[in-house]
């Protein structure tokens, strides 16, 4: 199944939540992505119906297993792109941050495994922790 970006930061979004503090609200995913509950709720629906997300009328947001992996490939593809433009190219962290979850939706598996594995040999010439 392709996702959407926006699909995508929802799943990476409730991973992130979810990590931080525990079962996630869907006023929890409003506030991070700066969006309203009404859009939570709508994203969510489609989401379950993916089978990304399991959802209890009015209950807490949980991801379900492919969910869960997708959430992961997601926040990795973002995390190694800013680890990339921060340490290789000295981008700021806030320009990277932005550039990293615009960027993370675009590019291939294979691109991204490349990139993968030249941060984790750039962070470990500089004695950094991949």
């Amino acid at each position: 199944m392709v996702m959407r970006e926006a699909g995508e930061n929802y799943l990476e979004t409730i991973l992130i939540l979810e990590r931080k503090s525990g079962p996630v609200r869907s006023i929890d995913v409003a506030e991070a992505l700066g969006v309203s509950r009404p859009s939570v709720n709508k994203a969510v629906s489609v989401l379950k119906k993916a089978g990304m997300v399991d959802q209890q009328p009015y209950g807490r947001i949980s991801l379900t297993e492919r969910g869960r992996e997708k959430a992961a490939e997601v926040l990795g593809r973002h995390n190694n792109l800013k680890r990339f433009l921060t340490i290789v190219l000295g981008v700021g962290e806030e320009a990277a941050e932005v550039d990293a979850c615009r960027m993370e939706h675009v590019i291939s598996e294979e691109t991204g495994r490349r990139l993968a594995a030249y941060i984790g040999s750039v962070m470990s010439r500089q004695g950094l922790e991949p």
